[in-house]
């Protein structure tokens, strides 16, 4: 039997390996079939939420409110009705007319007419001159002289008095108004005799 030549096997050798190597490598998976198995699907605890809505803008009504609370805080306050002026009251910021006033004259009705029993009547009126005074600005004739006179009833506790029969010679409804409404604001001490009936004289003289 013959041999193969040793050329020949030495030719063959390669082939035979390179046909077995390519016999036995695995199968290459083409580009289009891969899978990206690293990367999962997304699922819906995934999924981003969707952006949140834009916050709606201020109503007319907020807007207003601090617009309305300025002007609430700067409009003056309306004075109420226990501040209105009284047209019959002395103006304290006035200044005082030039005109002395004076008690001339004070009848306690049914007696008796000592200083005891005038005194806490006399302690009460005093204080009071210079709204008198005040009030002669309101006079027609600032320069006339007169005389003023009125009746007072002061009860027992003293107080507030009835006042009665304003009289003078002064001429001016204002003016006798005023004095009027001096008497009337008085708060008398408690008379020494009990409920009593004064009759009492101021005189004005510029």
């Amino acid at each position: 039997m013959r041999r193969p030549a040793p050329l020949l096997l030495a030719l063959s050798a390669p082939l035979a390996f390179a046909a077995a190597a390519a016999g036995c490598s695995p199968r290459t998976t083409p580009p289009s079939e891969r899978t990206d198995r690293s990367v999962a699907p997304p699922t819906a605890a995934t999924q981003s939420a969707p952006p949140s809505a834009a916050p709606s803008p201020p109503s007319a009504a907020a807007s207003a409110a601090p617009a309305a609370s300025a002007a609430a805080s700067a409009a003056p306050a309306a004075p109420t009705a226990s501040a209105a002026a009284d047209p019959t009251a002395p103006a304290d910021a006035a200044p005082l007319p030039n005109v002395k006033v004076a008690n001339i004259g004070m009848h306690i009705g049914g007696g008796p007419h000592d200083d005891f029993t005038k005194e806490p009547i006399k302690r009460s009126v005093a204080p009071h001159f210079d709204d008198f005074r005040r009030c002669f600005a309101l006079a027609e004739d600032p320069a006339k002289a007169g005389d003023f006179g009125i009746d007072l009833r002061i009860e027992k506790d003293g107080g507030k008095a009835e006042v009665r029969k304003p009289r003078t010679a002064l001429k001016g409804e204002a003016f006798t108004a005023c004095v009027v409404g001096v008497f009337e604001r008085i708060d008398f001490l408690k008379p020494r005799k009990g409920p009593t009936v004064v009759s009492y004289s101021l005189r004005f003289t510029p």
